[in-house]
């Protein structure tokens, strides 16, 4: 659903809100599309670039490996997130029945 109605190559990337209104929906329901599609096997890239933000094919094998780092840096950094997190728990009072 979402893979068709994407271009290839980043500079043709789509936004959320653009999937959203060709598709009757909102933004949150196209991230999911999204990762459905992904998880089934569909070449979806996106990009948070300000000239050109969105979901698109990726045009090349090299630009599917580049987002695929992208994606590992994003989730090394919010496993960092969630340890100084923990961490911070650890320091809280517990809280009190009511």
């Amino acid at each position: 659903m979402i893979f068709e109605l994407l271009e290839t190559g980043e500079q043709n990337a789509r936004t959320a809100r653009e999937l959203a209104q060709i598709l009757g929906t909102d933004r949150r329901s196209v991230s999911l599309l999204v990762e459905q599609e992904r998880r089934a096997g569909k070449p979806i890239c996106a990009t948070c670039d300000t000239k050109t933000p969105g979901y698109y094919i990726p045009a090349t094998r090299e630009d599917m490996e580049t987002y695929c780092k992208r994606l590992q840096h994003r989730g090394g950094e919010i496993f960092k997130t969630r340890a100084a997190c923990l961490k911070t728990l650890e320091n809280l009072p517990a809280a009190t029945e009511q």
